[in-house]
């Protein structure tokens, strides 16, 4: 073959391994394209959505034009300065040095884009590539190339000038190679749709397509660059005769991958939930409702145990038998509330579907931690090379991968932390990947309330972009403001086009809010609460921290068990210094975020087995859980006492729900009958506040409690509630509208101590919102770099508290380093020690004194998926019984970061070794 865009290679072993090979450009151009039309063929949805959208009716011109872009993706590799990265394959291919003056200094995604807008463009108007109105058709195109050759992750950087790193040779090979690429994939069906829509039109609706778009071509260069289903050919033949080739192996690779939809079966409800008896009122309506095929957005809000979840299971299996949707991503606002429902869905999801759908948890399960190397897409070969500047499209994919969080957005069914829904709109690297994997899915978001304003702002852009493409939302809330309420159906109405929503209201609760494509208003549903949930909770507002202590020791010893809800680590362990002499380890557990993930599991667990819906007397009697915020909506637990921290009225009504949350006999002894009423009494919720005041200082919660006076800003939210609690009782779930809207309602009066603090929390608030508004991406700017900087995934801002550091924990076995937890792998072992900790206290590691040692640490964070850059390896010395290590935190006004040392244990979790409490 004598095609001069032979003699380049697109990928190669790393040089100087005992098998050279390298695999031509052309033909990885040509295997990523297979993979992007097979994945189109398999894909009826997203085949339409991009069908309708340029007016294509029949498929081969969408499947020609697809082929064509996404084969332009790595035009860029045919630079002198990407190709000079491997001076040996060029002078074997080309016979000839490389040229050392065009050295590899912007990346092949960006080189791609400036040959095409700096030149290409204009062979294209003058060789009438899309017609004789080619040049009118360009801005439109510009759009799908950007998304094309965006296949790192992000729009390509459109700064640089072409001519720098290419030669003459690079430009003719380019240009040979979109002539047979022309030929092979004709341009008709792109022509039609321009002169159907229009200039203006059809430029609109490419710069809309390009969202997903940009998706299909990160994944398809992932899945065309596995040497599994792509091996390496050095051989030249016909790109026809390689086209077919291609085509076979790209439908084997996505039969292989799990990433395309799989068939929905028809259950009923008894066949899902086959314990349940008799359905809840709220589940008869998910049940029984009349659905449209039009996109669609429900609210779905209900008192505590009410079975809101298994609802929303129903009603996104109807939504996908009837068509609407390929699956179901449930969002939820922690990592142990996800913990807990993907113990909850992993018992019925195989049920939904036909054959083996791959349930994917996106954060920490301990059944998925074990199973995240086996990816959805399989690993492939390691083509890391020192010689190249560029990380491979493997090395991305399994790096990418390898976070089993990232992975859960792909499969059919997942089950994660809301942060991986958020990133899905904002300026983060893969975006576009997160947007993909949503498409198609009934997105159920639960505990919508617990959102603050920048992550409901977030949120209302995903809803609005999930809208866009055609998919469906369930919101679930025990609480949810009117105003939270109205700007999340505002925002799914924007994606579809519609008019805002007239504001509808209504006192009644439990309630379902609906609104489809089509309709003019939302359509509010009074729901019956079931009975056994209706409760009246006494409240006993107290503020001596003695009168709690003298009250959880005296239900010890009474045999009972017993839950404190904390607002910080730090008050949950002063807290736990007062039981810690007097109870044994068994019975006293303490539960917040800063354990390692290996220990945090073991510790659900045990409250699972001690406090959870089977336990039996033996088990709970005289046992006390101390926790901070992780319990308040994580674990399906029910203890016969909880004392709480004061926070916000939706926080207390979820810790309330903790509080004899299972009927029960005098004794703990479980009652088989779900109906039965608990023979408990009256249950009693334990508040510990400020003391009251009617005419509070501007102090007043600060002097209480003054560390979490920071993790509740609003202080006029915690003296609303409460002076709510005053009336000493709550009743469920008559009294829950009036509740929230008596602490978050809009014109809510405070009293004048409290009203430099609201004005605060409010100026905070529409700072949020700002900030949320500026980090989220814009339909109308399009998939474009411009002058936004994207984040890396890990520094992504989905929340705007203080920034996290993942710390993982190491320990010194004599002379080597190991990871905190055991496992047979070491990437599971280093996931399993793995813990979130505020950037102000840990920044980065202290370097071992001990040169050897501290060459053993840098191996092993060479070996982590993120090679360390994201994270701190914290090394633990055991000194004197106690495992300690040091951190830097960051540096402050102009100082090094101060040095502190650290202890861990099974029990109290990371603390300062100075003071042995949190900051």
């Amino acid at each position: 073959m004598s095609a001069r865009h032979f003699g380049y290679w697109g990928k190669a072993q790393p040089s100087g391994t005992d098998s050279d090979g390298y695999h031509l450009l052309p033909y990885h151009c040509l295997d990523v394209a297979a993979v992007g039309i097979a994945f189109l063929k398999r894909s009826p949805a997203l085949r339409a959505l991009f069908a309708r959208a340029v007016g294509l009716a029949a498929d081969q011109p969408l499947y020609s034009w697809f082929a064509f872009i996404l084969a332009m993706h790595d035009l860029g590799k045919f630079a002198e300065s990407f190709q000079g990265q491997r001076a040996d394959l060029v002078k074997s291919l080309r016979s000839r040095e490389a040229d050392p003056g065009k050295p590899y200094g912007v990346r092949h995604d960006a080189l791609g884009w400036l040959i095409w807008d700096q030149h290409l463009k204009d062979r294209a108007i003058d060789q009438c590539w899309f017609g004789p109105d080619s040049e009118d058709v360009l801005d439109g195109i510009g759009w799908w190339v950007r998304a094309s050759t965006g296949h790192h992750g992000l729009p390509p950087d459109s700064r640089g000038y072409w001519r720098h790193h290419f030669c003459p040779e690079d430009t003719s090979s380019v240009e040979d190679f979109l002539e047979e690429l022309r030929t092979l994939f004709p341009l008709d069906g792109i022509k039609s749709a321009h002169a159907a829509l229009g200039t203006e039109g059809f430029e609109a609706r490419s710069r809309d397509l390009a969202w997903w778009f940009a998706g299909v071509t990160v994944l398809a260069d992932w899945i065309g660059s596995n040497t599994l289903f792509f091996p390496y050919r050095a051989e030249a033949i016909p790109l026809r005769e390689y086209w077919q080739g291609a085509q076979e192996q790209a439908e084997t690779a996505l039969e292989a991958v799990g990433v395309l939809p799989v068939p929905c079966r028809e259950r009923s409800f008894a066949e899902l939930f086959a314990e349940i008896a008799r359905p809840s009122p709220l589940q008869a309506w998910a049940i029984d409702t009349p659905l449209t095929s039009a996109p669609q957005i429900h609210l779905l809000e209900d008192v505590t145990g009410a079975g809101k979840t298994e609802a929303a299971v129903v009603l996104a299996h109807r939504l996908m038998t009837s068509g609407c949707a390929d699956g179901f991503f449930i969002a939820l606002p922690t990592m142990a509330t996800a913990n807990a429902m993907y113990g909850r869905i992993a018992e019925v999801y195989s049920k939904l579907f036909e054959g083996n759908p791959s349930l994917v948890l996106a954060h920490g399960q301990r059944a998925l931690v074990e199973a995240f190397a086996d990816s959805v897409l399989p690993v492939g070969q390691d083509e890391r090379d020192a010689a190249q500047q560029d990380d491979t499209a493997t090395a991305r994919c399994n790096a990418w991968l390898a976070d089993h969080a990232k992975r859960a957005l792909l499969a059919p069914a997942g089950v994660g932390t809301i942060d991986q829904v958020l990133l899905a709109t904002l300026y983060s690297k893969h975006q576009s990947l997160r947007l993909l994997g949503l498409f198609r899915k009934v997105l159920v978001v639960d505990e919508v309330h617990a959102c603050d304003a920048y992550m409901q702002r977030v949120l209302e852009a995903v809803l609005t972009f999930h809208a866009m493409a055609g998919g469906s939302v369930i919101l679930l809330s025990a609480t949810l403001p009117e105003h939270m309420k109205q700007g999340l159906f505002d925002a799914f109405a924007r994606g579809r086009a519609a008019d805002p929503l007239p504001r509808a209201s209504s006192p009644d609760f439990p309630l379902v809010t609906s609104w489809h494509e089509g309709q003019e208003n939302t359509v509010l549903r009074p729901i019956v609460a079931r009975e056994a949930v209706c409760r009246d909770v006494a409240v006993r507002y107290v503020a001596d921290e003695h009168e709690v202590l003298s009250a959880i020791r005296q239900a010890l010893a009474q045999g009972k068990c017993v839950c404190w809800m904390r607002n910080t680590v730090s008050d949950v362990l002063a807290a736990h210094a007062h039981f810690e002499n007097e109870l044994d380890a068994d019975h006293l557990i303490v539960f917040h975020a800063r354990f390692v993930l290996q220990d945090r599991l073991d510790t659900e667990e045990r409250i699972l087995t001690h406090f959870g819906k089977s336990s039996t007397p033996a088990q709970r009697a005289g046992r006390l859980v101390i926790a901070s915020q992780v319990a308040e909506q994580s674990l399906d637990a029910d203890w016969d006492m909880v004392i709480s921290d004061l926070a916000p009225i939706d926080r207390l009504i979820q810790r309330a729900g903790r509080l004899q949350r299972h009927p029960r006999r005098t004794d703990g002894a479980r009652l088989t009958d779900p109906q039965a009423a608990d023979q408990r009494g009256q249950p009693c919720l334990w508040v510990l506040g400020p003391a009251w005041s009617e005419s509070p200082a501007a102090n007043w919660y600060k002097q209480a409690f003054p560390k979490a006076a920071a993790v509740y800003p609003h202080h006029g939210h915690l003296w609303l509630t409460a002076r709510a609690l005053q009336q000493g009782r709550i009743a469920m779930p008559q009294d829950a509208r009036a509740l929230i809207e008596g602490v978050f309602g809009e014109d809510v009066e405070l009293p004048p101590g409290l009203q430099a603090n609201a004005n605060q929390a409010d100026g905070a608030y529409f700072s949020d919102l700002s900030v949320a508004q500026q980090n989220t991406i814009k339909r109308a700017d399009g998939y474009i770099r411009g002058g936004i900087d994207w984040w890396s995934e890990a520094k992504t801002p989905t929340r705007l508290g203080e920034a996290s550091m993942t710390v993982l924990l190491a320990r010194w076995d004599g002379a080597r380093v190991r990871p905190w937890a055991e496992h047979e792998n070491p990437r599971h072992a280093w996931a399993y020690s793995s813990v979130k900790v505020a950037e102000r206290l840990i920044a980065q590691r202290v370097p071992e004194a001990d040169g050897a040692k501290e060459q053993l640490v840098k191996d092993a964070e060479a070996l982590l998926p993120d090679k360390g850059k994201w994270s701190v390896v914290l090394a633990l010395h055991n000194v004197d019984g106690e495992w300690m290590g040091e951190a830097e935190a960051p540096p402050a006004d102009g100082r090094p970061g101060e040095r502190r040392r650290w202890l861990y244990d099974k029990r109290r979790g990371l603390s300062m070794a100075e003071s042995g409490t949190q900051p």
